[in-house]
């Protein structure tokens, strides 16, 4: 995580971490979390706030009180420069196709699209040592210290998630996306179903527990005003520094029982099986074409192929795409050329999103979106917030999905499904 703080000062936690920062959490700290050592960004709740919000003919964005000229990539766009530290926040699916000039699902007036706050203070902790940033005045360790008190929580009970329709629903669902397929519309479609649970517990306990099982490299925990964003992505959507950009898609799964013989021989089978590699291959050659639309030309190169990667309940075919982007290239245009993102859309995105957007039973809103943080200079970090949980209220809403080719078999598709909802529900 290269953010280049202005100031930075060693910081010496009042009690153990992460069990320190519960309070500050609740209070709407920012926070990015990197796998299972707990390394880390907790940013003060303190600075502007860049949101857009659809009216029903457009979107809006507002930076605090005032309004913003231009699409929403070029409202953000417009206020880096304007603050001195990252912004860290989200984007939902539905904004991401519209700024693509995709199909999707229809949205009720005042749905949020994007919420970006600006960071001026925050908290680093990598290999056990903590820092305090500040891209403003130097930090004032007495009052984080104020901030942060250790507590002691027990770890709430799963959310007990039950999908949005059933498995006869699904694997007709399947079947209409292979036949698209037969008929030549399109090559992967991913699919995706909403589950749904009650959860009047504690978001900061539920985050602090999960964060320790899952280890997902790519956790945050946000708070966005209208709703609540609890992320365990394992998948890089985006990464800048200069020139350089690259992605990390992910498609094929299988689980992990934690037996070393039987996880071997499963990622022997992902890595062989027919189905997911021709699924990999279709991603990959998707997130090549949306980064050679901005990239110099023959510097687009596929650096990791179609590795399997072990996470604690499921393992991944995973590949690295990368490329030299042109010199004079704006977040907007960057941003446009690659959301949404091909592994949770498919191939081509025009015609898989029309489908979709007839097909799924809601908007995906901020899951499948992007989520990260965003510096000054353009250099970002943004992880596709699947393996996501919105909450509004007591309401939690949790997606899962799965990339739909031929050779797609409805009964494995409906089961991976569950297998991905691990990650939350244990």
């Amino acid at each position: 995580m290269d953010l280049t703080p202005r100031h930075r000062q060693p910081f010496a936690l009042p009690g153990p971490w992460p069990a320190c920062a519960q309070a500050l959490l609740r209070r709407g700290a920012a926070w990015l979390h990197t796998g299972g050592t707990g390394d880390g960004l907790l940013g003060l709740p303190d600075g502007p706030i860049l949101a857009s919000r659809w009216s029903g003919e457009a979107w809006t964005s507002r930076l605090d009180d005032r309004a913003r000229p231009g699409s929403p990539w070029e409202a953000l766009e417009s206020v880096l420069p304007e603050h001195p530290g990252p912004w860290i926040g989200a984007v939902t699916f539905e904004l991401a196709c519209d700024e693509a000039a995709l199909p999707r699902q229809a949205l009720p007036p005042g749905t949020l699209g994007q919420h970006w706050r600006g960071l001026r203070q925050a908290l680093h902790l990598q290999g056990g040592e903590a820092e305090l940033w500040s891209w403003d005045i130097p930090p004032d360790p007495g009052r984080w210290l104020a901030l942060l008190q250790p507590e002691v929580s027990r770890a709430p009970a799963p959310p007990a998630l039950h999908p949005r329709w059933t498995e006869t629903h699904h694997r007709a669902a399947v079947e209409a996306i292979r036949e698209r397929i037969l008929e030549g519309g399109f090559y992967v479609a991913n699919l995706c179903v909403p589950f749904e649970a009650l959860f009047p517990d504690d978001l900061v306990a539920l985050a602090l527990e999960t964060f320790r099982r899952a280890r997902p490299p790519f956790g945050a925990l946000l708070d966005l005003g209208d709703l609540r964003l609890l992320c365990l992505s394992m998948e890089r959507l985006l990464s800048r520094r200069g020139e350089r950009i690259w992605s990390q898609p992910i498609k094929g799964s299988a689980p992990l029982t934690g037996d070393p013989e039987l996880d071997r021989l499963a990622a022997e089978a992902l890595a062989a099986d027919p189905k997911e590699r021709a699924e990999h291959t279709m991603i990959v050659d998707l997130v090549r074409n949306d980064l050679g639309r901005v990239a110099r030309t023959g510097t687009v190169t596929v650096s990791q192929a179609m590795t399997v990667e072990p996470y604690p309940t499921v393992q991944h075919l995973v590949s690295t795409v990368e490329a030299q982007v042109r010199p004079d290239l704006g977040l907007a245009e960057l941003l446009r050329s690659v959301l949404p993102g091909g592994s949770v859309t498919g191939a081509p995105k025009h015609a898989v999103c029309a489908h979709l957007a007839r097909t799924e039973a809601a908007p995906r809103g901020f899951y499948c979106g992007a989520l990260g943080w965003i510096a000054p200079n353009g250099d970002l970090d943004l992880t596709l917030p699947i393996r996501t949980a919105q909450i509004a209220g007591e309401a939690l809403t949790y997606w899962a999905g799965g990339g739909i080719t031929r050779r797609s078999d409805p009964g494995r598709e409906w089961a991976e499904l569950f297998l991905k909802t691990r990650a939350i529900s244990g």
